[in-house]
């Protein structure tokens, strides 16, 4: 299990919000230009990044409420799914593999259902956006 301080020094609370606490689009600059296309649109990361702060329950309990909430809606589900990768790299990089590990088996979990479950344009759309 991940030391919760080891964790807060790379994501506290205050850190979280003020890097993700918006969605506006003016105010959420993307790191990545390239990338602009897939900025996210919802607020996934920021809703994780909070859970990151509280340990892994907390993490395992905002995937399974995002995760029913979302699988209805392609585009969303595909925002999760992209946001759970990105957290499993983001730990994996700062050597919190606890939580890397959480995240990998939660990518994966999104991914097969969105590879099982989507069809037709959603399909696409989920494939594109995850290349």
């Amino acid at each position: 299990m991940a030391l919760l301080n080891e964790v807060r020094v790379h994501m506290n609370l205050n850190k979280a919000t003020r890097m993700y606490g918006t969605t506006d689009k003016q105010k959420f600059p993307c790191c990545y230009p390239e990338y602009e296309e897939k900025r996210p649109d919802s607020t996934f990361y920021a809703d994780f990044s909070v859970a990151d702060v509280f340990g892994e329950k907390a993490i395992q309990d905002t995937f399974n409420q995002c995760f029913n909430e979302w699988k209805g809606n392609y585009e969303m589900f595909t925002e999760l799914t992209m946001v759970l990768n990105h957290k499993l790299w983001y730990w994996h990089e700062c050597g919190i593999e606890d939580y890397a590990t959480l995240y990998d088996k939660l990518w994966k979990q999104a991914d097969a259902w969105g590879n099982e479950n989507l069809k037709g344009e959603a399909l696409e759309h989920f494939c594109h956006v995850l290349d």
